[in-house]
């Protein structure tokens, strides 16, 4: 059993994938259940390997070489194409190992997307996820009651100075307009603190999980709370450990809801 000790990359890895056996896999969620440190690290591994794909798709496409041939042969082009790429060395030797039975493409997705974490500490500024490290979420001490009242405002726009700062904490240095929402992690009509450490540029029309999406799990959320459904703490957590999570958890779908992904709430940066 694991508990004053983590668990490695490679099974969180392979969790990911959905390769873990059993039991382990189950020792695993019950010590995500309590132990932050795994899953800030498990979400890190699985933003990266996202944020690349979507990056490095058309780029991955481009290079697969062409189908015609037997697909041992395929798959051998595809290994040595990865292999050869700086990400493919910098890669540790149990994923080298790993990754040759699985299928061509997956090995060039993913095995380029694990290199790239280890040779980069930071995900793309375009994930729908927030870099843990600089946005780990700040909350002011509220009470349920406090949360709930009907009068009770919610954060106007962040200061331009203060969004200036946020981007440039993500390493971008020329927003495009109407591109992002700099946004709280945990929000305000939550208890979330307008604090740096709350605030992050969220994709407003990129990808799918866009601010439109999570401006409606928050007022979902908070109607929870208010109901006495959920507790305030519990919602201020799931919102700062992985809103894409608590979004499927709590509207039972793997993809975002048509009608939230129109939602309306918050005005981009422009």
């Amino acid at each position: 059993m694991v508990h004053d000790s983590h668990f490695p990359d490679e099974e969180l890895v392979r969790a990911i994938d959905g390769e873990l056996a059993e039991p382990r896999a189950s020792e695993l969620q019950r010590h995500l259940s309590h132990c932050w440190r795994c899953r800030v690290r498990r979400e890190e591994l699985e933003s990266a390997i996202a944020g690349f794909v979507q990056m490095q798709r058309s780029e991955v496409d481009r290079r697969i070489p062409p189908h015609q041939g037997p697909a041992a042969r395929l798959r051998a082009q595809m290994a040595e194409m990865v292999a050869n790429s700086p990400e493919g060395r910098r890669a540790p030797g149990w994923i080298r190992n790993w990754y040759p039975a699985r299928t061509a493409s997956a090995l060039a997705l993913m095995l380029a997307a694990i290199g790239l974490f280890w040779a980069y500490s930071r995900q793309s500024p375009e994930s729908p996820l927030p870099d843990a490290r600089l946005t780990p979420g700040a909350i002011r001490f509220v009470s349920r009651e406090q949360a709930c009242v009907a009068s009770a405002p919610d954060a106007g726009p962040v200061p331009a100075e203060m969004a200036e700062q946020v981007f440039r904490r993500y390493g971008i240095r020329q927003p495009r307009p109407r591109a992002y929402e700099v946004d709280y992690l945990i929000t305000p009509a939550l208890g979330g603190a307008e604090d740096m450490s709350n605030l992050w540029p969220q994709p407003y029309t990129e990808g799918i999980w866009t601010a439109h999406v999570k401006d409606a799990l928050e007022d979902y959320m908070r109607t929870l709370v208010c109901e006495g459904k959920l507790d305030l703490a519990t919602a201020q957590g799931e919102l700062a450990d992985n809103w894409i999570a608590a979004y499927r958890k709590y509207f039972h779908t793997s993809r975002p809801l048509p009608a939230h992904m129109l939602f309306l709430k918050d005005k981009p940066w422009e």
